[in-house]
């Protein structure tokens, strides 16, 4: 290919990493619920267990380039989260027979899941595009594109052994295959009445019941090919030999099943949750071949792990949700500094609202840290409004009020002059300040801090002990057991990051400068966690409180996400200073965070650069460390003037006022 050419074909390439929004708002407007969309590389380094309840999950190529321009590649990423909404829409997920009901029976002990799994697949992808042909019309020509392209990929069904020849023409079928044509080429002459059962589900009102009914009938006409020919019993001798010989499992011996299972791929045209939420347990996954890149599977081990039966149960799936269900995701560039280039859409964050019920928190924290309380509102005090206020109808002022002058004027001709409130004064009165406080909660923020006072105090043993009336044998005093008092819970990182957040929130609401409290942490690049305790638009309230009461120490410390989601969340505000502060106990860190773990430039870069992208916004960064190697790493993420490192987590509270005194005093 020519560099033109090759320049042409990038050029009609859709990426999942530049539409992914357009294509999270168009499946929102289609399912009337929010969806997290995926890769499908994601999918394949997903754990089989976390696959389980992702019934809110879309998994979409990296990329399309199969067809001849941009917007019939795009289309076709709509057909694919189409085709997956339509599992929601029309009750795939929520297949639930009734209890113990024939139907369901006959899926749970049906004795070739696999064989059982593979028609129900098929005949309800047949169901689901004819759903979508009715439901929206406009979708039509798209589908009818990326159907025609997946079954040019398809082999030729005569070609193949009878079992998986019926199997290939059904799919075929499904995919639009004219049924004549197939039938022609079937020697078994079962694929006719096999294409007639399916096509029912083509009917308006038909439910995955009866998808799963008509599965199970084709699959029951298809045993009929699976049995081999009885031979002839052997004598006890031969028998015993071959026994010994051929200690196999079943699907080994099994031609049958072992056709089922490898002789055909899936579908290739949609990545559909579907399939990899129903393969029989403890069964070979089908072959995966090398398929263009809308033409992907899902990952064998997850599917060779999960009980087909199980999990079409709403049940089973409510017993396996995961932490983030239900919630919002957001992707996210990260800086590779070793390409020297952003991985768009790198990073998944979850954005999830704090809930306590430790609603005495903010009394406790007055009570422990009164004198401090007092003079951090003493600080606050005074610093000076930003904004100046024109105050109108003074006597003196820097400018004239027009529209004062010009009613004086009029009243003095009336004959009532009054010349005395003509002038325009400017006051510092206003403050327009936001402020986001972005807390570290990793797993180091456990780390329980030494007992100072504890460790000051003497513990003397009475000079003369106090008579009590009872007298050992060897003349000793025997002391009763007094009853001593519980020790009280060791203070760690995170609760004096919580004390600290606490005073400069209950002094910021006097002031009145806009703030939000959110923590960060995280497991991995597709699983980042956002809390927040306070937003913007809240108010100070019990339950406030009670939400920065739980702030917990969590996992990792993903923190260039992190700081580029609190950045998307002050660009809303409309204040003209906005400044984000960063209270954190160690340098940026997760196992994922670059390619070598160990690698922890890595981490400092992606942070560097997030923080680089605040300064171009507008907004003033500061980062808090509480860590006493922060120098080693702080000075290459941040300014000098933009940092500080704490050697006493218990100076927090004081060190903190005073940094916002200083960034947000004019």
């Amino acid at each position: 290919m020519s560099e033109a050419g090759a320049r042409s074909f990038s050029a009609e390439r859709v990426r999942f990493a530049d539409t992914h929004r357009h294509l999270s708002l168009f499946a929102e407007a289609l399912s009337g619920r929010y969806l997290h969309l995926k890769t499908a590389e994601t999918r394949r380094s997903r754990k089989h267990a976390d696959l389980i309840a992702e019934v809110d999950v879309i998994y979409l190529p990296a990329e399309i380039a199969d067809f001849a321009c941009t917007e019939q590649n795009l289309g076709a990423f709509r057909i694919s989260v189409l085709h997956q909404i339509g599992y929601l829409i029309e009750g795939t997920y929520t297949f639930q027979p009734g209890g113990e009901s024939t139907l369901e029976q006959s899926f749970a002990n049906w004795p070739r899941p696999a064989l059982l799994y593979r028609v129900f697949s098929t005949v309800e992808d047949l169901r689901i595009d004819c759903a979508i042909r009715r439901r929206y019309p406009g979708a039509r020509k798209d589908l009818e594109r990326v159907l025609a392209h997946a079954l040019s990929g398809r082999p030729l069904a005569h070609a193949l052994r009878p079992v998986p020849a019926l199997i290939e023409g059904l799919l075929q079928f499904s995919l639009g295959a004219r049924p004549e044509n197939l039938i022609a080429n079937d020697s078994s002459g079962l694929l006719g009445r096999l294409i007639e059962m399916a096509a029912k589900v083509q009917e308006e009102n038909i439910d995955v019941c009866v998808s799963a009914a008509i599965s199970l009938d084709i699959c029951t006409e298809i045993e009929v090919l699976m049995r081999s020919a009885p031979r002839a019993p052997l004598p006890a001798a031969e028998a015993a030999a071959e026994q010994l010989t051929n200690e196999r499992s079943e699907a080994e011996i099994d031609p049958g099943l072992d056709d089922a299972i490898q002789g055909v791929d899936f579908r290739g045209e949609f990545q559909a949750d579907l399939i990899s939420k129903r393969h029989a347990r403890g069964q070979k996954a089908p072959r995966t071949a090398d398929r263009q890149s809308t033409k992907f599977a899902a990952d064998d081990a997850a599917k060779a792990a999960l009980d087909t039966p199980a999990l079409l149960s709403r049940s089973h799936l409510a017993a396996h949700r995961s932490d983030n269900d239900g919630l919002r995701s957001f992707l996210y560039d990260e800086w590779d500094y070793i390409r020297q280039a952003y991985l768009p859409a790198w990073c998944r964050i979850f954005e999830q609202r704090l809930r306590g019920d430790q609603f005495s928190f903010i009394d406790d924290v007055r009570r422990r840290h009164s004198a401090l309380a007092s003079q951090v509102r003493r600080q606050f005090g005074f610093i000076k409004p930003q904004a100046w206020q024109r105050v109108f109808g003074t006597s003196d002022g820097d400018e004239l009020d027009l529209d004062g002058v010009i009613d004086a004027v009029i009243e003095r001709r009336r004959g009532h002059a009054d010349d005395s409130h003509l002038y325009v004064r400017r006051d510092r009165a206003l403050r327009d300040v936001a402020t986001a406080f972005l807390v570290d909660m990793s797993a180091s923020t456990d780390f329980a801090l030494p007992d100072k006072e504890a460790a000051a105090a003497v513990v003397a043993a009475p000079a003369e002990p106090q008579e009590s009336g009872l007298y050992l044998y060897a003349g000793r005093v025997d002391y009763p057991d007094a009853p001593s008092a519980p020790a009280p819970p060791k203070r760690r990182v995170i609760d004096v990051s919580k004390d600290a957040l606490a005073l400069m929130c209950d002094a910021l609401q006097r002031l009145g400068d806009s703030h939000a409290i959110y923590g960060f942490s995280g497991d991995g690049r597709e699983n980042v966690e956002f809390h927040v305790a306070k937003d913007f638009a809240d108010k100070l309230s019990v339950r406030t409180w009670a939400a920065l009461a739980a702030i917990q120490p969590r996992r990792s410390t993903r923190m260039g996400t992190a700081i580029r989601h609190a950045l998307s969340k002050l660009a809303r505000e409309s204040a003209s200073m906005k400044i984000l502060i960063i209270i954190s106990d160690g340098y940026p860190e997760d196992h994922d965070y670059g390619a070598d773990r160990t690698d922890r430039e890595y981490g400092i870069q992606d942070t560097a650069r997030a923080l680089r992208e605040a300064e171009r916004a507008g907004v003033t960064d500061f980062c808090v460390t509480i860590d006493p190697a922060g120098h080693d790493y702080l000075r290459r993420m941040c300014r000098e003037s933009r940092y500080l490192v704490i050697d006493d987590v218990t100076a927090l509270p004081r060190e903190l006022s005073k940094v916002y005194r200083t960034l947000t005093q004019v």
